[in-house]
């Protein structure tokens, strides 16, 4: 894999486009209580032609800094909803987690991207879960937040990542169906948490139940990272203790391994 002194250039991201150089891997999101699979979550990957495997934060970054991370948005939001039809196909129901960025929501058409995308594969607009950190919501500008707000109002759900803050709060105007706490960190402080702050932490948890939203921990690396996540309560997790990111191909087929494969009916198109 290319390390991060890698200079990239914009003709470098123009090739890689037109060659196909970009890739989505697929990192399963797990039910503590019944292994069934809840999602997954598609993660951007770029296999330079000349410098190999590129590390995400590598050309991510350089993205952002050129002003054309909207292009991997389009590109994610697309390929992945073609996989969620590909897994729909297979009976599998569950949604395709696409991270976003804060820039994306102040560019005109995303709404209209998505519809089109989910539209062309007769796909429900709950299929795709938007993901996006607290701290970047919270510090949205009111053009994003409208945007949000009216890519939401059609369906489409929305995950954040910790700290959580306002899983307290049902009165927010942007809907929430999942928080993200990042799993190592939390798991690895639980057992030296204060009895103030392990109550806090349960309180998040519980206060986000009762409000009827989904708890995750991410990036569980161990059994016993997952063993404590069950016990602080979480629903579900991702990470290398469950599967690293793969190819669509072989998270249909791990999916069609596990002892207790989700396969319920198939869901209604969009109108």
């Amino acid at each position: 894999m290319a390390g991060m002194g890698t200079e990239l250039t914009n003709a470098d991201v123009d090739l890689g486009f037109a060659r196909e150089e970009f890739a989505l891997a697929f990192q399963p999101k797990v039910d503590l209580a019944t292994g069934q699979i809840r999602g997954a979550e598609a993660l951007a990957r770029w296999y330079h032609h000349q410098l190999g495997e590129l590390p995400p934060g590598l050309f991510v970054s350089f993205l952002e800094r050129q002003g054309r991370l909207v292009e991997l948005t389009r590109f994610a939001l697309t390929r992945g909803i073609e996989a969620a039809a590909a897994w729909h196909a297979e009976g599998y129901r569950w949604p395709v987690h696409v991270n976003l960025c804060p820039g994306d929501l102040t560019l005109d058409g995303l709404k209209e991207f998505i519809v089109m995308r989910l539209k062309h594969h007769g796909l429900p607009a709950n299929v795709l879960r938007l993901e996006l950190r607290e701290t970047e919501v919270m510090a949205m500008g009111r053009e994003a937040l409208v945007n949000l707000q009216d890519i939401l109002s059609m369906g489409v759900t929305l995950a954040l990542q910790g700290p959580a803050e306002k899983a307290y709060r049902d009165t927010d105007e942007i809907p929430v169906a999942e928080f993200q706490l990042r799993g190592t960190a939390l798991l690895g402080l639980a057992s030296s948490l204060s009895e103030a702050q392990s109550g806090r932490v349960l309180g998040l948890l519980r206060a986000a139940k009762r409000l009827g939203r989904e708890t995750t921990a991410i990036a569980l690396e161990t059994e016993r990272h997952v063993q404590m996540a069950r016990e602080l309560g979480f629903d579900s997790a991702t990470g290398y203790a469950f599967a690293r990111p793969m190819p669509l191909e072989d998270l249909l087929y791990w999916a069609s391994t596990q002892p207790h494969a989700d396969v319920p009916p198939s869901v209604a198109a969009l109108p």
